[in-house]
């Protein structure tokens, strides 16, 4: 993610992609659904923190800037597991800050049975995390969860600059506006063009991410990759 105002990088998001040896490549709606369905998706979600401590050491151990990243929760992941004290636990080993660590909970997790998230989202506000609501505008509910939930972040779904019309850019920027009177910072995914971005940068968005500065990439071609904003 790039800080609109001095194009620099701030943050990665920690993506989980499946390359099996039958199948090829997977991309993640081809396989969490199912894991979801089964309450298995805490394991992929345990693996990305420890992945993320791992790579955080070797980088450390380079000389190199460790970057915080942000992180997809899911709700199983609260009943299949102490995802708390997961977190906890690999701050601890791989002697990072909290502050590190941004855990995304994306809006369609938010739609039934809210009391157990409005918890949670205040569980790890206790513990010193920032939390973000993802894919915000995605569904039916926005408006309602930015009355229920303490976000420090919404991440503004892609299908608003997909269709980059009057319309959309009408909405983008009153959001922006909205949040920033709320005290949220605001990050729009899915950015492709110079366009768009200088569009965001007019509408008051924090950051922005998208393939105009990096499709996902492994750690070992991140830093080439963004070595412009770096």
């Amino acid at each position: 993610m790039i800080d609109i105002q001095n194009m620099k990088l701030a943050e990665c998001e920690a993506l989980s992609r499946w390359i099996d040896p039958r199948y090829g490549f997977l991309s993640p709606d081809k396989f969490i659904p199912a894991l979801e369905g089964n309450r298995e998706v805490y394991k992929v979600d345990c693996h990305v923190l420890e992945g993320y401590g791992q790579d955080a050491e070797f980088l450390r151990e380079k000389g190199n800037e460790i970057f915080p990243i942000s992180f997809n929760i899911s709700r199983t992941d609260l009943e299949a597991c102490n995802i708390y004290q997961k977190i906890e636990d690999t701050v601890a080993r791989y002697g990072l800050s909290r502050d590190q660590f941004h855990i995304e909970i994306t809006e369609s997790t938010l739609n039934d049975n809210s009391q157990p998230m409005v918890e949670a989202v205040q569980h790890f506000h206790d513990l010193g995390y920032q939390v973000w609501m993802d894919d915000f505008g995605s569904g039916y509910s926005s408006l309602n969860v930015l009355k229920d939930y303490d976000f420090d972040v919404i991440k503004i779904d892609m299908v608003f600059l997909r269709k980059f019309d009057d319309r959309s850019k009408t909405i983008v920027r009153n959001i922006c506006r909205m949040a920033k009177e709320l005290g949220i910072r605001t990050v729009c995914e899915g950015v492709e063009s110079e366009e768009q971005f200088d569009f965001l940068k007019e509408a008051g968005c924090s950051l922005a991410q998208g393939s105009l500065f990096s499709p996902p990439v492994p750690l070992d071609e991140l830093y080439k990759k963004m070595a412009p904003y770096l």
